[in-house]
């Protein structure tokens, strides 16, 4: 029967110890795995809603182009007023009733009918000449006002007021069966089109009641306006 020695070497070796290099490294891992787990679950309540892929003016005709898909976290009062992705392919061919800015997430209330219409929208058609309807150069989106001139004979006054104090063009009529005149031959591409014969509006049943009224009582100007300015940015309010 064999019987082994305990040396003194192998009776004094204090036990093996873990390596705290390798407790450090299983610590970092494992707190990576925790922190990739905490993103992906945070990344999951992110909702996917269409975005300007760049500015849009009003009156648009939505293309495929013009909208991305971005996940964003918003309240479920904030989702709601937005499109949500999967209505990407239902928008093309629609038009905006609303400007929309380059990184915008798109709200439900500025996308029109295929009409080009908002709810709350009719369109109404009006006469105009190019000398009452700044020399013709109008075009679908173009932000206008209506003026109302009134002549008293009896009493040889002219009176002017607005009718319409802001409006979008919808659409804009051309005759083609049009004569020379001074503007037209400033404008060699409207003389191409024609000269301009009616202007359509899009604007609201109470709006468009007093422009039926106003065009059977005198004469219509149409004033091109600017743009309407874009909302500032809290950083420039700084």
């Amino acid at each position: 029967m064999a019987v082994a020695t305990l040396s003194p070497v192998r009776a004094l070796r204090r036990p093996r110890r873990a390596d705290p290099r390798a407790l450090i490294g299983i610590f970092l891992t494992l707190a990576a795995l925790a922190a990739s787990v905490a993103f992906w679950a945070g990344a999951s309540d992110a909702r996917p809603v269409l975005v300007a892929a760049h500015d849009l003016p009003v009156g648009s005709t939505l293309r495929a182009s013009d909208l991305t898909v971005a996940y964003i976290h918003m309240d479920d009062v904030v989702y709601a007023a937005a499109v949500p992705a999967d209505r990407l392919s239902g928008l093309v061919g629609h038009r905006l009733s609303e400007p929309v800015h380059a990184q915008q997430v798109l709200a439900g209330a500025q996308v029109a009918d295929r009409s080009g219409l908002a709810p709350d929208q009719v369109a109404i058609t009006v006469p105009a000449k190019p000398d009452t309807a700044v020399g013709g150069r109008l075009q679908a989106g173009d932000a206008v006002r209506v003026y109302l001139t009134v002549a008293d004979k009896a009493r040889g006054e002219i009176h002017t007021r607005t009718v319409l104090e802001r409006a979008s063009v919808y659409e804009v009529g051309r005759d083609q069966n049009f004569g020379s005149s001074s503007s037209l031959s400033n404008d060699p591409d409207a003389a191409q089109r024609g000269a301009i014969a009616t202007v359509t509006l899009a604007v609201s049943h109470a709006d468009a009641l007093a422009l039926a009224e106003a065009r059977h009582t005198g004469d219509l100007d149409i004033v091109l306006l600017p743009p309407p300015e874009p909302p500032a940015s809290p950083t420039d309010a700084q």
